[in-house]
């Protein structure tokens, strides 16, 4: 053979189209089906979403709670799912808030217990008069009680009988004709804080109320 016929015959081995046996083409192959796949898990992974609770309205401090304070709404899934209240998870009955949450937002999964974790309990406190701006659900006020004294609208001195409590919620008190003669506290006690309180209110003394910064308030 001639060299001219050599060469062409070479020419022609390599240009010859690679059948499917041919490691490059099934390397390419996997390749491309690697990327495929790749690509499609990322896509479902950004698209799954699980259901979480939202508060319909807003949570006070002590709440009990049910699924009827609640709303379903889905959330996109990147690692945080376990910090809300999963929606598939029953809520057990005497759950309360533990920490105060707005309307709409998603429910945290540190914001609802089965009691207080301190044991606190929920009493309202009327308190006659205006109160100061300052005090909201969240905040802490200083409790002041001055017990009656003799006969009329007398009072003995003031003497603080709670420090530092916590407002799980604040709401007006209505008079008869619309309009409100005063506002109601629910305030989160301790058992040992009980009796001071309960006996306050149980001899019709003239509490009033103080806004104290703790911490987060200010």
């Amino acid at each position: 053979m001639s060299a001219e016929g050599t060469t062409a015959q070479a020419e022609t081995k390599r240009l010859k189209r690679p059948g499917w046996r041919d490691p490059r083409l099934i390397i390419g192959l996997l390749l491309v089906v690697a990327s495929i796949a790749g690509v499609v898990g990322l896509v479902t992974a950004l698209d799954r979403t699980v259901s979480v609770y939202a508060a319909k309205d807003d949570l006070t401090v002590g709440e009990r709670i049910s699924v009827d304070d609640l709303s379903v709404v889905e959330v996109r899934v990147d690692g945080i799912e376990d910090l809300y209240v999963s929606a598939s998870d029953p809520l057990k009955s005497g759950t309360r808030a533990s920490a105060f949450v707005k309307a709409g937002e998603l429910v945290p999964a540190r914001a609802i217990v089965g009691t207080d974790q301190q044991g606190r309990k929920p009493v309202s406190v009327p308190v006659a008069g205006a109160i100061s701006n300052a005090i909201s659900v969240g905040g802490h006020v200083d409790v002041w009680s001055a017990a009656p004294a003799g006969t009329g609208n007398n009072f003995s001195d003031p003497e603080r009988i709670l420090e530092r409590v916590e407002v799980a919620a604040v709401s007006d008190i209505q008079s008869g004709f619309g309009g409100t003669s005063g506002t109601n506290l629910e305030l989160l006690v301790t058992d040992d804080e009980l009796p001071a309180l309960l006996g306050a209110l149980a001899n019709d003394s003239k509490i009033t109320v103080v806004y104290t910064a703790v911490g987060g308030d200010e």
